[in-house]
């Protein structure tokens, strides 16, 4: 059966989009709200974001090690038990009016994250039909990309509002959803679970570094845009069209997802993400050298239908390269490497930007998408020809 929209993979989409919009909703606003309520300096309230970014990193490792180890369904029943109730832990932070538990609410929602996230990522695989992996793990993306925008608008929306409380509420609500669907998933393994213990380089997948090397490059692309969007069309006197920046690149990565996907599973990954990489790349000179209004408008939309592949693509690749035995440590590994190059990307470009400008920061970013599509090449290009026809298939 190749059917790939019934209710269980539609259960998936929709927990996903749930998680994402409570990580982009409170990336995005949680830093505004703590400058308001609590009186710590401009350094103290970039570990709003650091402390998650951080401890997320931190559990893929683990989470790995336990995806292969423990049954399938109870690892995400935990992982999403666990997120639960630390997003219902973020109602004490007003009464308390503690900024230090803010902090250590951070690095549990971090942590708890990176373990429902990845668990996911996982189960969603068990779901979608073989020959339509390519697609079905497009469309699981898309709507972490939906979330990329949902997630700031009800935040930021809620702040300006001054609905502090129901703020709060809405992190649990999402979370109290999330698990309630989660519990109806039917989820099997494919794999026989492990019993080795937990070592940190055992509990890697470290076969296909290049592979790894690439989507650290790809996270830090990514960061670019997502960090320093704003900043930009701030820069150029249109910081009020900074919304439709994303809102393009969301159409974008709509519009192309339904064919992309199909030509993924029909005709093998390079056949997507060649064309990709090359428009994400056009997309950042776009940016670059075209400091207006029209330029970021038109790089947004470019850059939404070339960068919507990249990341399911990638992963893709990454799981099917892996054996039965090694899927959870290597869906951990690709989130480390993708969380390691966003958390790279978003400190180091900030200190080029300040240094050369946006415009220069971005056209460095084109480079760095093209180093990225290189390194997927010369994987391509050294693995047997058994191996490419597998991913292919």
């Amino acid at each position: 059966m190749n059917r790939l929209f019934h209710r269980h993979y539609v259960t998936t989409l929709v927990v996903n989009l749930l998680l994402f919009i409570t990580f982009y909703l409170l990336n995005a606003s949680l830093p505004l709200l703590a400058a308001q309520q609590f009186n710590v300096s401009q350094s103290s309230l970039g570990w709003v974001v650091t402390a998650f970014i951080l401890a997320t990193v931190c559990s893929r490792p683990l989470i790995g090690h336990w995806l292969d180890r423990y049954e399938l369904k109870r690892m995400l029943l935990l992982s999403a038990t666990f997120f639960m109730i630390v997003s219902c832990l973020y109602l004490i932070v007003l009464p308390l009016e503690s900024f230090s538990l803010l902090l250590i609410i951070r690095v549990l929602h971090g942590f708890s994250f990176g373990m429902i996230s990845s668990s996911l990522s996982l189960s969603v695989t068990t779901l979608i039909p073989p020959p339509r992996q390519g697609e079905g793990m497009g469309y699981f993306v898309l709507s972490m990309n939906l979330a990329s925008v949902l997630g700031p608008v009800i935040g930021l929306t809620l702040i300006a509002h001054d609905a502090l409380v129901w703020y709060f509420v809405t992190i649990a609500l999402l979370a109290i959803c999330s698990f309630s669907f989660i519990w109806r998933l039917p989820l099997t393994s494919s794999h026989v679970t492990s019993s080795a213990p937990f070592r940190l380089r055992q509990s890697l997948f470290l076969s296909s570094p290049v592979l790894l090397l690439a989507t650290v490059l790809a996270g830090i692309a990514i960061s670019s845009t997502s960090a320093f969007i704003s900043l930009y069309a701030d820069a150029m006197g249109h910081v009020t069209y900074a919304s439709y920046f994303y809102g393009l690149a969301a159409l974008g990565m709509v519009a192309i997802r339904p064919f992309a996907g199909k030509r993924f599973d029909r005709r093998g990954p390079a056949s997507v993400l060649v064309p990709s990489y090359a428009l994400y790349a056009v997309g950042f000179l776009v940016l670059g050298l075209f400091p207006t209004l029209p330029g970021l408008l038109f790089a947004a939309l470019i850059i939404g239908i070339g960068s919507a592949s990249i990341f399911p693509g990638l992963q893709t690749v990454m799981l099917t390269y892996a054996a039965p035995a090694q899927k959870g440590k290597a869906i951990s590994t690709f989130f480390l490497a993708y969380d390691s190059g966003f958390g790279i990307g978003a400190f180091l470009l900030s200190g080029i930007a300040a240094k050369v400008g946006y415009s220069n920061m971005f056209l460095m970013c084109s480079l760095v998408v093209v180093s990225s599509g290189l390194l997927y090449g010369y994987f391509r290009r050294s693995t047997s020809l058994s191996t490419d026809q597998n991913i292919a298939s």
